[in-house]
């Protein structure tokens, strides 16, 4: 592969041409070496274009509280119609303004991003995620019973602590709390969150593999 100017007037140093012909190389080996390094950028913005898209897809995972609200409240009006069931998980990443504080904003951005990502890349794609406050997430869990909503937030929220333990090293220790409910037959969205919420329990990491 070509990579330098300087290398390819070294490799063609010895070679039995006129000064015609070694001018003629010189400026198509320059022009090489041109196409190369627009080649390289053109390869990296590629990259980093689909680096971006990658990233709109899972923004548009995430959805606003009004979304949020409204999706849950279409599925819990199916559920009604069809006595079906649907959990919510709720959580709360606690000290994101200490945070911001200590160690900048930046820090906190990519901590939010790591959440998202994190629950989106956990959940099923029937699953829906909103980021419900600043600091504060929810998952509901279509078809799930108390029991297996509770383990579900044990396990996302395990999976939440190391990710931004690993993030933040010892400069800052994860604080995330987790609360769940169980909606039965048709009740307010906002209430739902408002249980979890005041019924929630601290994530730690997970056990060791």
């Amino acid at each position: 592969m070509i990579y330098s100017f300087d290398l390819l007037k070294e490799r063609l140093a010895d070679a039995p041409l006129s000064a015609e012909q070694r001018k003629i190389w010189e400026e198509v080996c320059l022009e090489l070496v041109t196409l190369h390094a627009r080649l390289e950028a053109f390869e990296q913005r590629l990259a980093s274009m689909a680096e971006e898209h990658a990233q709109e897809d899972l923004n548009a995972c995430i959805l606003t509280r009004p979304d949020f609200n409204r999706e849950v409240a279409r599925m819990l009006a199916f559920d009604e119609r069809y006595g079906s069931f649907s959990s919510v998980v709720y959580f709360d990443i606690e000290d994101l303004e200490t945070l911001r504080t200590q160690l900048g904003a930046e820090h906190v951005r990519a901590a939010l991003q790591l959440i998202g990502d994190t629950l989106v890349n956990h959940v099923r794609r029937s699953d829906i995620v909103g980021r419900l406050a600043p600091d504060e997430f929810g998952i509901l869990l279509p078809h799930c019973n108390n029991q297996d909503a509770w383990a579900k937030g044990e396990a996302l929220g395990a999976l939440l602590y190391e990710a931004l333990q690993n993030l933040w090293g010892q400069a800052h220790e994860p604080q995330i709390n987790y609360g769940v409910y169980t909606f039965r037959e048709k009740e307010d969205v906002a209430l739902g969150l408002k249980y979890a919420a005041s019924h929630m329990t601290a994530a730690r990491r997970g056990p060791k593999s």
